[in-house]
């Protein structure tokens, strides 16, 4: 019940959810002598979560910052723990993998291991829809992973957990928490993924990876509405509401 009420309540607080929702709802309440209010709410919404200064600074400020590699390898991890959630596993044909924008999870685990920092590559995540229980991505990625000829004696998969929580559960039947963990991830779901897997005992070193931010220097265009600033406070709004509903559930 949790898993399905926090997917549905994260799709409705969406930033572009909420602009779409006062702007129709101007249209439906005709009558209703306020009803200017939701075009200006909808329009202020519309500046507000188009503006990539904006989300591009509240967004840094919640992301974790790059770890340090040079700190990394000096040290030696026995895992290597890498969530998923940068597949396409609706696409057809199933004979090829289709990643989008996370895939640099999976780009950085595998360098980190090339490069001896950890011993084993363990992936955690099964299906992450509601609906679906057969769209197991750890084994999309072991596939994957089998086909570029990667030392697939040094990979554990996991393919039942559906979110973070599970993640962090499932990982202690698997490889147990008396060792510290390279936990790869993207840079805005480290905090959230770093509370799971500390909560169940584990010790957690964070390998932030998938920035959509920048660091330059402000620019007029930056004040422009565009899709990337609405994308940017996507990813930030669903960040802020699953920490808080972990949190409220006692998962952090």
């Amino acid at each position: 019940m949790f898993f399905i009420l926090s997917k549905t309540i994260s799709y409705l607080l969406m930033p572009a959810t909420l602009i779409g929702i006062a702007w129709l709802a101007f249209f439906i309440f005709k009558k209703w002598r306020f009803r200017k209010y939701l075009a200006i709410l909808g329009f202020t919404f519309f500046i507000i979560f188009t503006n990539d200064f904006l989300a591009n600074s509240f967004l840094k400020a919640w992301q974790t910052e790059p770890a340090n590699l040079k700190s990394i390898k000096s040290q030696k991890f026995t895992y290597g723990v890498l969530l998923t959630g940068m597949t396409n596993t609706l696409k057809e044909p199933k004979d090829r993998v289709y990643f989008n924008q996370n895939a640099d999870r999976l780009l950085q685990a595998i360098m980190l291991h090339q490069q001896g920092i950890f011993d084993t590559l363990y992936i955690s995540g099964g299906g992450a829809t509601a609906l679906r229980k057969d769209l197991q991505e750890s084994k999309v990625l072991y596939n994957y992973l089998k086909s570029i000829q990667f030392p697939m004696e040094k990979v554990i998969i996991e393919d039942q957990s559906r979110n973070t929580v599970e993640s962090a559960r499932f990982a202690t039947d698997f490889i147990g928490n008396q060792e510290q963990i390279l936990l790869i991830t993207s840079a805005s779901h480290t905090p959230r993924a770093m509370g799971c897997f500390e909560k169940e005992g584990f010790k957690v070193q964070p390998y932030p990876t998938v920035y959509h931010t920048n660091d330059e220097m402000i620019s007029p265009s930056m004040f422009l509405p565009s899709y990337e600033a609405l994308m940017k406070w996507h990813i930030l709004f669903k960040e802020w509401m699953g920490y808080s509903a972990y949190w409220v559930a006692g998962y952090l």
